[in-house]
């Protein structure tokens, strides 16, 4: 192995649909100037895990044991979701097993999965009796399989702060524990799109808001449409995403649509469906006057948004819910986005009444160079640095 050369495994999607792997994409990708620092990816993806029986979990973990004794640093990307059966246990486990220090990049706090909440008998029926049991073992293979292999890594990486709390109170050491901010990708300009401007019959004094990403009930999707009610007829909404394949909610679109139809909003709102490319999501992006964040302040609130950092990518205004995760954002994001006072889609409607378009376009633009990916890359090649010495 080269003298001070840094070689790293990373278990991660790669070629899906899927934020994660663009996330890890973009990250390699801002380090190829680097000539220190090696990047491979392990050739399973998580998404192949439940798919696998026992005798594939195993081999899949010897396989990566043998693979890192030419590597330094095994580096997981966590998404709870994509990992099945106890494979991610078990992928840990072979970093440590081969000697290799293990960097976990945590995307969705522990805290959202049920296991940070005490589990209490609710009540004195043997059917409360069978949900506490449920819910007992439910939490015990939790731990097993997620807040052991945490305690077991070398550092654990996180974008929020709501995200290092959960894991602080599962017993990891703040020392074990490192922040870093989603950073925001950096685009060619696209080929200009007038597909918005057509499928919304834009005329002149008309103001067309979006959401982006993936149709899902924690996004806000409901609200944005909902906010039209109490806005005036020029402006329109643009959905700015379709279903994700493997969603286990495919009867959220038709809600969705139904409520559109009920409200007699077909002629001021677009769904634009999947979207293949970054430059067509992109060029879309730009077509629209103000980005749109109504999320869930549950499940958001410890979760970053990679959609967001699309808006500020492209130079768009950012409206959003006050969600933890975001208020995080928005303290250091200086004045880049615009928080609704409360969770309620008529205060969507209040700030895009009142917003300054060109005023948190430009301060959109700012954040994004401050956060660029490149930039923000550097400090993953620091975490890597650090751990390589100890």
């Amino acid at each position: 192995m080269d003298q001070g050369v840094i070689k790293v495994l990373h278990f991660s999607s790669r070629y899906e649909e899927c934020g994660v792997a663009k996330y890890l994409g973009h990250y390699i990708k801002g380090m190829k100037d680097v000539p220190h620092i090696e990047n491979e990816y392990f050739d399973v993806s998580p998404y192949r895990t439940p798919h696998m029986n026992e005798a594939e979990l195993t081999k899949m973990a010897n396989d990566l044991r043998r693979q890192l004794k030419d590597y330094d640093i095994l580096h997981i990307q966590l998404e709870f979701a994509l990992y099945a059966h106890d494979s991610f246990r078990r992928i840990v486990e072979a970093g440590k097993r081969a000697g290799k220090k293990v960097l976990i990049t945590i995307h969705s706090s522990p805290g959202l999965h049920g296991a940070g909440k005490p589990v209490r008998l609710k009540g004195l029926g043997p059917r409360s009796m069978l949900m506490y049991l449920r819910d007992k073992r439910n939490q015990k293979i939790f731990i097993e399989n997620y807040i052991v292999p945490f305690r077991q890594a070398d550092l654990l990486l996180v974008h929020n702060e709501p995200t290092a709390d959960s894991l602080r109170y599962f017993g990891i050491h703040p020392d074990r524990i490192v922040k870093v901010l989603h950073p925001v990708q950096v685009f060619d300009d696209p080929e200009p799109s007038t597909r918005i401007a057509r499928e919304l019959h834009r005329q002149d004094g008309d103001v067309i808001y979006c959401t982006i990403g993936f149709f899902h009930k924690y996004k806000g999707i409901v609200e944005a449409v909902k906010a039209l009610k109490f806005l005036p007829e020029n402006y329109k909404l643009a959905i700015l995403g379709g279903m994700k394949a493997d969603s286990d909610d495919i009867a959220f679109y038709d809600k969705v649509t139904d409520l559109i139809d009920q409200l007699g909003l077909q002629n001021r709102v677009y769904i634009a469906g999947y979207i293949p490319t970054d430059d067509e999501l992109n060029a879309l992006i730009r077509e629209c006057d103000v980005c749109l964040f109504p999320y869930n302040g549950v499940y958001y609130g410890q979760v970053s948004s990679g959609s967001i950092n699309l808006a500020f990518s492209n130079g768009a205004p950012v409206i959003a819910y006050p969600t933890a995760a975001i208020s995080e954002l928005a303290s250091i994001a200086d004045g880049a986005v615009v928080l609704c006072e409360t969770y309620a889609y008529y205060e969507l409607a209040r700030e895009l009444k009142r917003i300054d378009i060109k005023k948190q376009s430009e301060l959109s633009k700012k954040f994004a160079e401050k956060m660029a990916w490149p930039k923000v890359s550097a400090e993953l090649v620091k975490v890597y640095e650090a751990l390589a010495s100890k």
